[in-house]
């Protein structure tokens, strides 16, 4: 009998300290830095508090979506702006990033996915050039852009990743709402990430790149203003199925604990947010490492885990 109560003992002591939250929880991302980083802190973080995790890394917007809704993954980082417009076929009509958050909730607690409290670093989509392209050609905005494309018949080099050629929110709104068009063997579709080599290289006029990314700043280009109110805010939250919550007491307490620890200033937290990305891309770490190391100077995890 004491054998048993032991055995009782332990098995109560292993549930507590947290390995008993039930099936594995599997985190999903997209496949650019950002979302490599953003995965990776969920994970260590959730598998530092005893939860069991496993990370698919790699997948579309699209993919991930579908993925979520089918319960291929139970959990992700998303962007506001990608939900309303791209997965749910809304029209942006100049809401503020709370407004947007706000809705894009609501929306998504209709399908059983649940949006926690979100990140306010608004990862927008832009178009970047090179400083001397905007000094001579005297673009600063993309009305300035839609002009030059014009003027040049369409025979503007463009660097574009395959997802920002496609969606509704990329080249094909893009055009349609400041009216120009690129001729087609003029857009240069490439891999996330391959887009600022052609900049840097000259093999295009113009490329598009998102709001925290680093290279910007490193290469000094010029972001043309939106000055149609083209894009909406893209801020970054967790998005959980309601069915993992639920069998995953204290999931939700973790993760609003871990964007809790960005500023909530949106020019801070979107500062922050490409310091990380600059760690990936130009200092050449690795996502995982990047991640672990924000969690210990934040006291997230210890240094140990």
């Amino acid at each position: 009998m004491k054998r048993i109560q032991i055995l009782v003992a332990l098995l109560l002591v292993v549930a507590i300290g947290g390995l008993a939250f039930g099936s594995t929880i599997k985190i999903g991302t997209k496949n650019f830095t950002e979302q490599y980083v953003v995965g990776n802190l969920m994970a260590i973080l959730l598998q530092d508090r005893g939860y069991n995790v496993q990370l698919k890394t790699g997948m579309s917007s699209t993919v991930l979506r579908k993925a979520l809704e089918t319960g291929d993954i139970d959990l992700c980082m998303e962007y506001t702006g990608t939900q309303w417009l791209t997965y749910t076929g809304h029209e942006y009509k100049g809401e503020t990033s709370q407004e947007m958050y706000a809705q894009v909730k609501e929306s998504d607690a209709k399908r059983g996915l649940i949006w926690l409290k979100p990140i306010w670093c608004n990862n927008t989509y832009a178009i970047a050039v090179t400083k001397e392209f905007a000094e001579e050609n005297n673009v600063y905005t993309l009305s300035d852009f839609a002009r030059y494309v014009n003027e040049h018949d369409g025979k503007v080099p463009f660097a574009s990743d395959f997802e920002f050629y496609s969606r509704p929110d990329g080249i094909i709104g893009l055009q349609a709402k400041y009216g120009f068009a690129f001729r087609p063997e003029y857009v240069k579709t490439v891999l996330p990430g391959l887009t600022f080599e052609y900049l840097q290289t000259g093999k295009s006029v113009a490329t598009m790149v998102f709001g925290t990314d680093p290279v910007v700043v490193k290469y000094n280009w010029v972001v043309l203003q939106d000055d149609k109110h083209f894009w909406p805010p893209y801020d970054l939250a967790p998005v959980v199925r309601e069915d993992t919550l639920k069998a995953n007491p204290g999931l939700e307490e973790v993760l609003n604990e871990l964007v809790s620890a960005f500023p909530q200033d949106p020019a801070a937290a979107r500062a922050e947010m490409t310091k990380l990305n600059a760690k990936v891309d130009i200092d050449k770490l690795e996502p995982e490492e990047v991640a672990r190391q924000w969690l210990i100077d934040h006291k997230l995890i210890s240094s140990s885990s």
